[in-house]
């Protein structure tokens, strides 16, 4: 459980193979931190947040990354893509949609109904702003958004996933609803936030990246919502405005700032 746990937290784990740790498995890097680790979790009468805690404010998870694989030997915490179900609860807090109320039942259809088989099997999607735990995950079939994220595999156990870093991903952002929805609705907080284009750029850098806006991202936006706007033709002043906003809000929400952990 200690493996897992620093696994979920770093990318990897004190034994490289979470599933096994028999005589085919591999052996742990840092043994002594294992032990400890886990006598401190017994200790404690199995209390995981406490484990968190410690450490999530370990020096070794503290630490930026220097830009070189520095996995074995935790000196700097290792960049890393957000997972698919990260980036989704991300999408939808930074819009102020995500509901954090426990998931429900979903709307199935009346049991006789169904007409099922195996050549045509059940594939009905639910739209929820729910975190990405509750979504309902079918076996026979990954959803395509787990499925361009890199999403554990319904039908298996997945210790360790995958990471990808494919054209396909950005093409999402350029294109799919979801995301251009949410830049949206961003951009209606972003217009509502201030008078000055200085102070919504802030409170974008803010919501976004937990940093204030600095000169660079400042003289940046203003630049881009500046020729995007100079771009759009025969629409009404509110209208331009909300449309170069949202432009805007697809850059930032599909930035490396945005989908990566440093």
């Amino acid at each position: 459980m200690v493996n897992r746990l620093w696994q979920h937290h770093f990318g990897w784990g004190i034994v490289a193979t979470p599933n096994d740790f028999g005589t085919r498995g591999a052996e742990p890097s840092h043994p002594e931190l294992l032990d400890h680790l886990a006598a401190g979790l017994m200790r404690s009468g199995w209390g995981l947040k406490a484990l968190h805690r410690k450490i999530l404010l370990s020096a070794a998870y503290q630490q930026a990354s220097p830009g070189t694989d520095a996995s074995l030997w935790y000196d700097s915490f290792p960049r890393r893509r957000l997972t698919a179900e990260e980036l989704r609860d991300a999408l939808l807090a930074v819009t102020g949609e995500l509901d954090r109320a426990p998931g429900g039942p979903f709307p199935f259809p009346p049991e006789s109904t169904w007409t099922f088989t195996q050549h045509a099997p059940f594939a009905a999607d639910y739209e929820t702003r729910k975190r990405s735990v509750f979504l309902m995950q079918k076996r026979n079939r990954r959803g395509r958004y787990f499925s361009l994220f890199d999403g554990p595999d319904p039908n298996a156990s997945t210790p360790l996933r995958d990471v990808t870093i494919v054209p396909t991903q950005a093409l999402y952002f350029l294109n799919d609803p979801f995301p251009h929805e949410r830049a949206a609705v961003l951009a209606e907080r972003m217009l509502a936030a201030g008078g000055t284009d200085e102070s919504r750029v802030d409170f974008s850098c803010r919501v976004l990246f937990s940093r204030p806006a600095t000169a660079d991202d400042v003289s940046m936006a203003k630049r881009f919502l500046r020729v995007y706007a100079d771009s759009l033709d025969g629409m009404s002043d509110p209208a331009r405005s909300l449309a170069s906003w949202a432009a805007y809000a697809r850059v930032l929400l599909s930035s490396n700032e945005f989908l990566f952990l440093d």
